[in-house]
């Protein structure tokens, strides 16, 4: 459990395109990490839709850039490993933190941590969702043919999935929780060799993934989903949770990042920002 004594914020950054979300995530990660902001979940959505990647991931290899083009689907390439996650109706959450805020050490530890705020909302919206205990091998390109460590089940199929990065005592922990998964666009931005391995991909995906309201049975607003967050995070970490906005700092900077990386063909094709990875 995280340091009750500690008040963390709770920001809603709304609706930016892929290059500004994955931008805002490290800014606040490097501010936290030079002591200029307290620990801070943030929640967001996209406009466009966006594929983004993760860091070790083969652009070339994965992506249909061509598709993502025609259909107005962004590209871009996180922090964050792990495989490919299409961004569409859903809610995602990012968590900036370090060990003196009470985190545990370990990256498995922190994870369970987190998604205990995490299993706690859905519980709220009326789900029962589990933490994947061991990690399983993706099948795909995609993020959601599979469950890893990290990520939430429910009913046996993945409903929420995340990634963490760390940078000296610092944490980023992001995911999605997608409301409404489109199967048949999440197949259709990746590459596949031959249409029945892109038609089994389809298959698998459909088998091991779910969505919040196929598992609730019904439509939930968005705004839903944030309040049961707020809760389930204040109540499962023991912290205080206040509402705030990012600071100028934290925009300046986000802003310097889409620039300067996010929005390069060096980070996005090959992971590199002036001249070095990562």
């Amino acid at each position: 459990m995280a340091d009750a004594g500690n008040a963390w914020r709770f920001i809603d950054t709304g609706i930016n395109d892929g290059f500004m979300n994955m931008a805002i995530d490290e800014a606040m990660l490097e501010m936290h990490l030079q002591g200029q902001i307290p620990p801070t979940i943030r929640i967001y959505r996209w406009s466009p839709p966006a594929l983004s990647i993760g860091y070790l991931q083969s652009i070339e290899k994965d992506v249909d850039q061509n598709k993502c083009l025609e259909l107005g689907i962004d590209v871009v390439r996180r922090l964050t490993g792990g495989r490919g996650v299409l961004h569409g109706d859903e809610l995602t959450y990012s968590v900036i933190a370090s060990g003196k805020c009470g985190l545990p050490g370990t990256i498995l530890q922190s994870y369970r941590i987190i998604n205990e705020g995490l299993i706690a909302a859905y519980r709220i919206l009326g789900l029962e969702v589990n933490l994947v205990s061991n990690e399983k091998v993706l099948s795909s390109a995609s993020c959601f043919a599979g469950a890893a460590t990290a990520d939430l089940t429910c009913r046996g199929r993945k409903i929420a999935g995340g990634a963490q990065f760390r940078r000296g005592d610092a944490i980023l922990q992001h995911g999605s929780l997608p409301i409404v998964l489109d199967f048949d666009l999440c197949i259709a931005v990746h590459k596949f060799s031959t249409p029945e391995i892109r038609g089994r991909a389809l298959n698998t995906l459909r088998k091991k993934a779910t969505d919040i309201k196929t598992a609730l049975g019904k439509q939930i607003d968005w705004q839903e989903l944030v309040h049961a967050l707020f809760a389930g995070f204040q109540k499962s970490l023991g912290i205080k949770l206040y509402k705030d906005r990012l600071t100028s700092a934290e925009i300046e900077l986000s802003r310097k990042l889409v620039k300067e990386k996010y929005c390069t063909t060096a980070w996005n094709d090959f992971g590199v920002c002036n001249g070095k990875r990562r």
